[in-house]
């Protein structure tokens, strides 16, 4: 019994280690110059998580939200990746997503000045809600 739990535990790390495991996109926003693009938008289809880049640029996407509102995770298959950020050029590009993390190389955006009377995009704020409107989150099966 213990020789078998061994060669389990060696089987789970090795597949972990080829590549096996929870799917996920990651990679890395950068300039021209090759400095990291913090707060980019990083979107895909079909559709996963909505990321933000972090300060160094980085960002990881996991997770997809179903269509009944959970959380499941990323599928294999073909992604399009899209990245935008005010004052750069939009980035899409096709990634295929095999088992196991994916890592993209550094996605260079390039800058681009803004048309006249193009502005940023707004801030929106979330409506006030009287405490008994708030909603509840429910918890799947």
């Amino acid at each position: 019994m213990a020789l078998r739990l061994v060669v389990l535990a060696g089987v789970a790390l090795l597949a972990v280690g080829c590549g096996a495991g929870p799917v996920s996109i990651g990679g890395r926003v950068v300039d021209h110059r090759g400095t990291p693009i913090q707060k980019a938008e990083v979107i895909t289809e079909p559709e996963t998580d909505v990321s933000l880049t972090n300060s160094r640029g980085f960002f990881v996407l996991r997770q997809r939200i179903t269509e009944i509102g959970e959380t499941a995770p990323i599928a294999p298959g073909e992604y399009t990746i899209k990245v935008r950020k005010f004052g750069f050029e939009e980035l899409a590009f096709r990634v295929a997503v095999e088992g196991g993390p994916t890592r993209v190389e550094d996605l260079v955006m390039q800058p681009r000045t803004p048309d006249i009377g193009e502005a940023a995009p707004e801030i929106t704020e979330d409506p006030e809600r009287a405490p008994d409107e708030a909603s509840t989150p429910k918890s799947g099966i």
